[in-house]
């Protein structure tokens, strides 16, 4: 704000003038603007212009608790509809809806959010943000025909699964499941959480907090609850959703260390979820120089090595979870091999798209930067405010990626042979660490964190093998000529074996190179009949290999009559009734 009316004053559209108490008093310098053309420009910048795209100025997220409470009072008295206990704002802008919400969450209010949708033709959605005035009283109070209550303190109880739950850590701030507000009925949003088994280094000696007050007792003090909390999310998910079919999210990860407790009897719900469907992420520590409090798993296979920031800020607490990538840039590795004569070629062409990627992630990162001050990205604003007063920029602790694709494919392309040929392997290697010593360069000469990630590629793998087919008939891709693609990172082609431990054995080398993501996904064909034969095989896997990230992922179908059935069916094996073919569109007869 400061900024842009410096910048009007210098063009001669505003001037300084004194404003005027109620007693006709001159108060403090103040900016008078000249032209109401001028002034309605200027808030249609700050807070959207139409009805629909209006927001919450980014500068109200950094006043003093005071005026930000002034702020949501002046809203609701002025745009509020007023009743006894409450107010309830409405707006057809579902940013204004998202923006209001995070600021009441960070003032203690209880509230919650409704969409009203509507049918008639120009008429605008609207959302309705029900602002309660007394956010310190605990008594229960109504969001439509239910129930709410904030929980501000513990008590013991039998855990007897004879009720339904959601998980939340801050109720007036968001639902576990995800979505501002109280209660909330929607698809599950892209999340992942790390799901600690004990208390972790970092919190156990600290005191709890409850009711925003610290108590006497410490995390460390908590084991029951851990195990309570772990037990009830995988039943949660083990149940899958009404259908039988799964909760994709929220994705969590299981650390595995040398002191696992493999016969703890509460993770029996973790190894049956597991095992119908596959849903954990195992991060392996027991064969790896890494700490749990080392890693940070963000999303489907980004997972950041902390160490870096332990040197820059002297711990990782310091820096708590806020870290990230700013970027991947991928690597077309078949191009490289085709056009390649050998494999120093290969290097240098190699390294010279690492530095365009290089240059492409600096840009981004200035840019990033640039627009986070000048507030286009307020909740990132808000939430990397510390790392902006320690460091000078909000951004110094995400990572810039690099990622590549198709080693198998670049090896047959350069060598003749794949990446399953032990020249095949030994040359993927050789590449992963070369491209390790590009990116430490990197990070030397830019002073910004790199790493290497092993890139899901889910819809390159397909158009930059379209494109280079197109352009070199000639090259050597997977798939057919119609429908050709290339392989994940360094994984082996696709179906190149049924045997696990070959493929285990295979990418034990090859995973453990990547410094920003991988994960290998052990595919059994059909559900284990056993939660102990998940757990056995998790605990032979943790045990016998250096691989940092996998899953067991197990093949089921679901159908819309019979709901969950292990194993591949492209049609229902069991019988249906006519009127239920005719229900989901199949003729009979």
């Amino acid at each position: 704000m400061t900024q842009v009316m410096g910048t009007l004053k210098a063009l001669g559209r505003v001037e300084e003038a004194k404003g005027w108490s109620a007693k006709g008093n001159p108060t403090q310098t103040v900016l008078r603007m000249a032209g109401k053309g001028l002034l309605a420009a200027l808030i249609g910048y700050l807070g959207g212009t139409y009805s629909t795209n209006k927001q919450i100025p980014w500068f109200v997220y950094e006043l003093t608790p005071t005026l930000q409470e002034t702020f949501i009072a002046t809203l609701m008295q002025g745009d509020g509809s007023e009743y006894a206990d409450h107010f309830d704002y409405h707006t057809t802008s579902k940013k204004l809806s998202l923006g209001l919400s995070l600021l009441l969450a960070m003032n203690g209010y209880k509230f919650s959010v409704y969409e009203v949708a509507y049918e008639r033709e120009n008429w605008n959605d609207q959302y309705i943000v029900r602002v309660y005035k007394d956010k310190e009283a605990p008594e229960r109070y109504a969001i439509g025909d239910l129930t709410a209550r904030i929980c501000i303190d513990r008590d013991p109880f039998t855990y007897d699964r004879e009720y339904e739950y959601d998980l939340s850590v801050d109720v007036s701030l968001e639902n576990f499941v995800g979505g501002s507000g109280l209660l909330c009925f929607h698809n599950t949003p892209f999340t992942n959480i790390t799901m600690d088994l004990t208390p972790p280094s970092t919190l156990k000696d600290l005191p709890v907090i409850i009711g925003g007050e610290p108590q006497e007792a410490t995390y460390g003090e908590f084991q029951r609850e851990m195990d309570l909390l772990n037990r009830a999310f995988a039943e949660v998910m083990l149940e899958g959703d009404a259908k039988g079919r799964v909760f994709t999210f929220p994705i969590p990860t299981y650390n595995v260390t040398a002191d696992f407790d493999w016969d703890n009897p509460n993770l029996e719900p973790v190894w049956a979820m597991t095992a119908r469907y596959g849903i954990p992420y195992w991060a392996n520590f027991i064969n790896s120089d890494m700490r749990p409090e080392d890693a940070r798993s963000m999303c489907c296979r980004l997972r950041l090595d902390t160490r870096e920031l332990h040197k820059r800020v002297g711990g990782l607490f310091a820096a708590a979870p806020l870290t990230g990538s700013v970027g991947v840039v991928t690597i077309n590795l078949p191009r490289l091999g085709y056009l390649s004569r050998d494999e120093r070629e290969f290097r240098h062409r190699l390294e010279r798209l690492m530095e365009i990627g290089r240059t492409s992630l600096e840009i981004k990162r200035k840019m990033l930067e640039q627009l986070t001050e000048q507030g286009l990205y307020p909740y990132s604003r808000h939430y990397l405010r510390g790392v902006k007063q320690r460091t000078g920029h909000y951004w110094t602790h995400h990572f810039s990626t690099i990622g590549l694709i198709g080693m198998h494919e670049a090896c047959r392309n350069l060598l003749g042979v794949g990446i399953d040929h032990p020249d095949g392997k030994a040359f993927a290697i050789r590449t992963l660490k070369f491209m390790r010593e590009v990116l430490a360069r990197f990070q030397k000469e830019t002073g910004h964190l790199y790493n290497l990630e092993a890139t899901p590629a889910e819809g390159a793998s397909f158009r930059l093998a379209k494109a280079d087919k197109e352009r070199f008939p000639d090259i050597i891709t997977s798939g057919t000529e119609t429908a050709p693609y290339y392989t994940n990172s360094t994984h082996l082609p696709v179906s190149f074996t049924d045997d696990l431990f070959e493929v285990l054995e295979h990418q034990d080398d090859l995973q453990t190179l990547y410094t920003g993501g991988t994960v290998v996904h052990i595919f059994l064909g059909e559900q284990l009949d056993d939660w102990r034969q998940a757990r056995r095989l998790v605990r032979v896997v943790a045990e016998n290999f250096r691989l940092p990230y996998f899953t067991l992922t197990p093949t089921f179908s679901i159908c819309p009559v019979h709901g969950y059935i292990p194993g591949e069916h492209p049609f229902c094996p069991y019988d249906h009734t006519p009127e239920e073919l005719e229900r989901f569109g199949l003729r009979v007869g």
